[in-house]
């Protein structure tokens, strides 16, 4: 199913609709522009702590009239429009910003309906762990830290025990839980037998910090 019919299909649950004054108006662009930035608002969600992710595609449904005064010029500016706004709430797009514009005969002139991809569907999330001079990846399962060779990470530092904590990772959520360490597991400063990490934790097991971050990949292949 290409990206059209996934849009109109989730149309109904993500819509933004604005009405001109009077029916018999004509459609101005900024009313267009400020209709996907509202959805856009709308879709926006925090992986961390300093950005927020949201879609790059999405589908404006107009009347068929509405539709033909819409001129490929006016496009492309309420485009650029919306990627400087985009910058200005320091959202990260999920890849570069896509526009569709369908005449739907079920729209009223002067009325807009806006539908975005949704952000789940476009992204994908890599753990990193850093310590030290060391960056990590890690992979979808369970991935153990300590101070002896038989954890999945081996760290010099005798304040670790033997097998410190795991980091279990799922594809979407990262959570820590300490092993019964001796020194104990602390993430932003607090002790923790098990949490769940956000991107920007900080994890303290003995002597080492530990920085996790959650990156999302962005910008797939377009359906």
């Amino acid at each position: 199913m290409g990206f059209l019919d996934k849009a109109e299909a989730r149309i109904e649950n993500m819509v933004v609709s604005m009405f001109s004054k009077l029916s018999k108006k004509q459609l101005q662009p900024i009313e267009i522009s400020q209709a996907v930035k509202n959805a856009m608002d709308v879709a926006a969600t925090a992986p961390g702590k300093d950005r927020k992710l949201v879609p790059h595609r999405y589908l404006i449904k107009l009347s068929p009239q509405d539709k033909d005064n819409l001129s490929d010029q006016l496009l492309r500016a309420i485009s650029s429009e919306i990627a400087n706004y985009a910058g200005q709430k320091s959202y990260q797009l999920t890849g570069a910003l896509e526009l569709k514009v369908l005449a739907d005969q079920k729209v009223a002139k002067g009325r807009i309906q806006v539908g975005s991809a949704a952000v789940g569907s476009l992204v994908s999330w890599k753990p990193i762990i850093s310590y030290g001079s060391e960056r990590r990846e890690l992979a979808n399962g369970t991935t153990t830290f300590g101070r002896d060779d038989s954890a999945d990470v081996a760290i010099d530092d005798r304040g670790l025990s033997r097998i410190h904590f795991e980091i279990a990772f799922n594809g979407d959520i990262a959570a820590i839980r300490d092993l019964q360490s001796t020194n104990g597991t602390f993430v932003d400063g607090s002790r923790v037998n098990e949490v769940v990490l956000r991107s920007g934790s900080k994890i303290n097991a003995g002597r080492t910090e530990f920085d996790f971050e959650l990156l999302a990949l962005t910008g797939g292949p377009s359906e």
